[in-house]
């Protein structure tokens, strides 16, 4: 009789459930009463959430009129995999559902109710503790954990945490999107795009495992609880698990797949929530320059060249190293220093590992020393928060000695020696290079039209220059000759293009001449001296002066009217400089 295939439907006579509430953990006996006129089975119906076991069929048999009437009897066992209210359809009288209420265990924490909005996917909470913290969700097809290596943080600590996904291919068909983070003011720094994949046992069933890296920070104090939530594409079977069971001990094939198919349905498995208690930082003993970098740090200074020209750039360089919010380490540098101009810095940091938790800072400042001799950098400070030590940490550098050769610039306008090349003999220092300049054509800048005009109109500003110094009487023919051969260095280095060459000749020629006038050291001739002394009729040398200090970092490029104008002023000043 088992083995003959259902004629007609069975229709439901009573359901009933007990009892109606239960708690997660238990189950619930839902007992359904079908009369029929052969051996139908009754199709269970799918309800997500809830699994259903078989526990006892009966049958009992009536002939009525020459016609036969069964009236089947089944007990199923109804086992909540998750909180909240669920409603059993196409069972009761006239079809009406059967509902079942399930409440949280007083044991067990950090579940909420299933709630449905529209379309959206169905959050689920994972709940069956496996093992080591794993908490597997409803037919066991996945989990999510969170791991956060502490329970207390200070506001902008960057916190590392872990997530793991574990999915059963059988029963997971798609990852549809990275891990969020829920609940909580808190920021999800740096999530990698690729996870981590590996293979494991959990509960003596094989899952695929996803890890992702990541760095949590809070933005205000208080007590939070959050958790993660992963979007998953989930295969559900309708059949229940006590008749696929028992078919496969009958070996029979009219008995197969004889409860529905298989759906899918898209969720949201949420890890556990996990509690993190920020605290906010100190004001106390909070130090003057702390930027709000929080973690753990050294650092260490060098500056490069060690030795130079009075007038030439030094690279000054501050290293932060070690662990925490990187994008909250900042450092002013040197702000004002005895006997050296400062110009802002600039910063590049370099990751150590994929999180962008532990590093290098470096924080880099050109400085000019404005004296020659032995000079000292003073140390630099940088400020911090240790959580581990809760207090602020200053740390601080050692001073950097560098020595500052004398200038050449008060030889500009003395007598070179016999067969000295005649770089040396005006009194120049080496040109200089500008770094990160870009070359935007490999027609070198001498042949580029707006450079064709230059050497024509020097060559002509030289020529009237040169003949109106003749018509006077010189007090010293070797002074002619030295502006001649300083006259002639601006010439070459626009002829070539070369701004921060152009200028440094300029100044370096107008230092000792202005210097004389105003009974002070060349070196002591700067933007700043001149506005000072001048006034207003300085206006043009001391945008020269600025100009040529701007000019080293930012390699900007000058037209021939450029070369002509500055060519003219310093001509007018040595000019003036030798007939007082």
């Amino acid at each position: 009789m088992l083995a003959v295939p259902a004629i007609a439907p069975a229709s439901v006579v009573n359901a009933t459930l007990d009892p109606p509430v239960v708690t997660i953990g238990h189950s619930a006996l839902l007992t359904i009463t079908t009369l029929g006129t052969g051996t139908e089975s009754t199709i269970m119906p799918f309800v997500g959430g809830l699994e259903f076991r078989i526990v006892s069929q009966s049958h009992r048999f009536e002939t009525i009129k020459g016609t036969t009437l069964t009236t089947t009897t089944i007990v199923v066992r109804v086992t909540p995999q998750m909180v909240g209210t669920f409603a059993i359809p196409g069972l009761g009288s006239a079809g009406e559902p059967v509902t079942l209420r399930v409440d949280p265990d007083r044991l067990v924490a950090n579940y909420s109710p299933v709630t449905h909005h529209g379309s959206n996917p169905v959050p689920v909470v994972a709940t069956a503790l496996a093992e080591n913290g794993i908490h597997l969700m409803a037919d066991g097809a996945a989990f999510v954990r969170l791991t956060v290596p502490k329970r207390q943080a200070y506001v902008g600590e960057s916190v590392p945490i872990e997530i793991e996904v574990g999915l059963r291919s059988e029963f997971v068909t798609a990852l549809n999107g990275l891990p969020t983070l829920i609940g909580g003011d808190f920021t999800l720094n740096n999530l990698s795009r690729q996870p981590e994949r590996s293979e494991r046992s959990v509960a003596g069933k094989p899952f695929g495992l996803f890890t992702w890296h990541s760095v949590i920070a809070a933005v205000k104090p208080g007590g939070f609880a959050f958790s993660v939530e992963v979007p998953l594409t989930v295969k559900f079977s309708t059949r229940p698990k006590a008749d696929a069971q028992i078919d496969d001990l009958l070996g029979d094939p009219f008995l197969q797949n004889h409860f529905g198919p298989t759906v899918t349905k898209e969720v949201k498995v949420s890890s556990p929530a996990t509690e993190l208690t920020v605290v906010a930082l100190p004001t106390e003993g909070r130090p003057a320059d702390f930027s709000g970098a929080v973690g753990s740090f050294t650092i260490a200074s060098d500056v490069a060249p060690a030795t130079a020209a009075a007038g030439d750039p030094l690279n000054l360089r501050l290293h932060v190293t070690g662990s925490g919010n990187f994008d909250r380490v900042d450092s002013a540098m040197l702000r004002s220093a005895d006997r050296w101009k400062t110009y802002p810095p600039r910063s590049s940091f370099s990751a150590s590992d994929a999180l962008g938790y532990k590093g290098e800072k470096i924080f880099e400042q050109p400085v000019i020393a404005s004296q020659a001799g032995v000079q000292t950098l003073p140390a630099l400070e940088f400020s911090f928060f240790d959580p581990a030590t809760g207090a602020y940490e200053t740390a601080r550098s050692a001073p950097l000695t560098v020595t500052i050769e004398k200038s050449l610039a008060d030889a500009a306008l003395t007598a070179p020696s016999a067969g000295a090349p005649a770089a040396a003999a005006a009194g120049l220092r080496p040109d200089h290079a500008v770094s990160g300049a870009v070359a935007s054509s490999l027609v070198p800048l001498y042949l580029r039209p707006q450079f064709v005009a230059a050497p024509s109109l020097l060559a002509l500003l030289f020529g009237g220059a040169y003949l109106g110094l003749r018509g006077r009487t010189p007090r010293d023919h070797r002074q002619s000759r030295a502006v001649a051969r300083v006259v002639g260095q601006l010439q070459a280095a626009a002829r070539i293009g070369d701004s921060a060459q152009f200028l440094t000749a300029a100044c370096t020629a107008l230092q000792p001449i202005l210097a004389a006038r105003w009974q002070l050291a060349p070196e002591q001739i700067t933007a700043q001296e001149i506005g000072m002394r001048a006034g207003r009729d300085g206006d043009e040398l001391r945008a020269l002066f600025e100009l040529a200090d701007e000019v080293q970092y930012s390699g900007e490029a000058f037209s021939a009217a450029d070369y002509s104008r500055w060519t003219r002023i310093v001509v007018e000043q040595i000019a003036a400089g030798q007939s007082s």
